[in-house]
């Protein structure tokens, strides 16, 4: 009863201030001067995605990486590191299929913390920084000329993402000593339709006759490509023939293999099938050449609509209205913008890079954002433009699988952002 009784003098309460504004109001209102209407922009047009696109395409498969890395200093000089270590978290966004990117997620959550904390057979955190003090502890006590620091990196890579498979790989470069690194490829396959980790039994139907054409394929590979000859002498000279058939089916293990935009690959590790100078050998055979074999739920997606990337500054409409499908943040103190497609792009990446040399280009360091395709939208970046050589690029492939790569600059004229194409690079430079 109390509260009743509380509403219905809060409602006389509203009741009788209104009448006392009606009342002010008229007396206000005795001037006849027309009054300026203030100007209110129009309200955004709402996005309605193209249905024959979703059809086709499903809806966008987005990935956003962020680092985590952590170091740790010398116990008696603060100042010294002694570990640097860190990982790639990465989390899938499924608008269309939220129970299958839980999934996915959970699954990369696990791998996460098998990395960091470790599986109890001498890795993980704690075992690498026990590494790290004992070193350092040599070097204190016999002054010996070795590197310091040491190091375990895990970076991620997206192989493909689409509406029916996600293909993520897991590099892990490491130094604990000695000559060099080593580094080491681990592959996660999904159907993003259930969110489940695939199997190389998962692949075909007829398991052998996937292997027998894959072995075939790679034995072509090393006898035809030159690229492969120091590989194929390697393994000659060091393996009989019967070796050589079991190293190279060995290859169609978990984590060996990966299904990319131009077919199925497999690879070795470090020292596998090759010297250390050959690095992890790949082998990919092409969808084309699958045909019949693999199951064509993970053959990619048919892609018929073209397009192209532009930018514009944040306050930089120009009529133009922009639908944003997400933000992605590199620099807090950075200025922003909108990365937007006119029509359709595949494939869409932002990473961090550095310039090398002429020769070699930009080496990527770092993947920020990934999005399996824009259709009439944008995204929403802010990073900090360096005055010199670019450090982020935007990639994008069209409907023919040819992949574009740009730079973010500035306009030396008017300061105005700008995407510029790889292969222009010198006039940044």
């Amino acid at each position: 009863m109390k509260k009743i009784i509380a509403v219905i003098l809060a409602l006389c309460l509203t009741a009788a201030l209104s009448a006392c504004g009606s009342e002010e109001s008229l007396v206000q209102d005795t001037d006849d001067t027309p009054r300026p209407v203030a100007e209110t922009e129009p309200a955004p047009t709402p996005f309605v995605p193209d249905p024959q696109i979703l059809e086709e395409l499903g809806a966008p498969v987005i990935l956003n990486i962020s680092n985590i890395t952590e170091t740790y200093p010398a116990p008696d000089d603060p100042d010294r590191v002694i570990l640097t270590y860190g990982y790639d978290d990465v989390e899938l966004y499924l608008e269309s299929n939220t129970a299958a990117a839980e999934a996915i997620n959970q699954f990369l959550a696990t791998q996460d913390e098998i990395y960091y904390s470790g599986t109890g057979n001498g890795d993980g955190i704690n075992a690498v920084l026990e590494l790290a003090m004992d070193n350092y502890a040599l070097i204190q006590d016999h002054d010996a000329g070795l590197n310091m620091e040491f190091s375990c990196m895990r970076s991620a890579y997206i192989d493909r993402a689409d509406s029916r498979v996600i293909a993520l790989r897991y590099r892990v470069n490491s130094y604990t000593g000695g000559a060099h690194g080593i580094y080491a490829d681990r592959a996660y396959v999904f159907d993003t339709a259930s969110g489940r980790a695939l199997s190389f039994d998962d692949l075909a139907s007829d398991r052998s006759a996937l292997e027998k054409l894959l072995l075939e394929k790679m034995y072509d590979t090393l006898h035809n490509d030159v690229r492969y000859k120091p590989i194929f002498d390697y393994m000659v000279a060091f393996k009989s023939d019967e070796n050589l058939d079991e190293e190279l089916t060995a290859l169609f293990r978990d984590g060996s293999w990966t299904l990319t935009n131009e077919g199925l690959t497999v690879f070795s590790d470090i020292y596998e099938i090759g010297s250390y100078a050959d690095g992890i050998v790949r082998f990919t055979v092409s969808y084309e050449d699958l045909a019949g074999l693999l199951k064509e739920e993970w053959l990619p997606v048919k892609r018929t609509h073209d397009g192209q990337l532009n930018i514009m500054g944040i306050d930089d409409r120009g009529g133009k209205e922009v639908h944003l499908l997400d933000k992605v943040s590199i620099s807090e103190d950075g200025q922003e913008f909108r990365v937007y497609a006119e029509g359709t792009v595949y494939d869409v990446s932002i990473t961090s890079v550095t310039y090398i040399s002429d020769d070699i280009g930009f080496y990527q360091t770092q993947n920020h954002w990934y999005c399996s395709y824009l259709s009439n939208l944008g995204v929403q970046v802010q990073t900090a433009i360096p005055d010199g050589m670019p450090d982020l690029m935007i990639r994008c492939r069209d409907e023919s699988g040819t992949e574009h790569s740009f730079l973010l600059t500035e306009s030396g004229e008017d300061g105005s952002v700008l995407l510029l194409e790889e292969d222009n690079v010198a006039a940044v430079g």
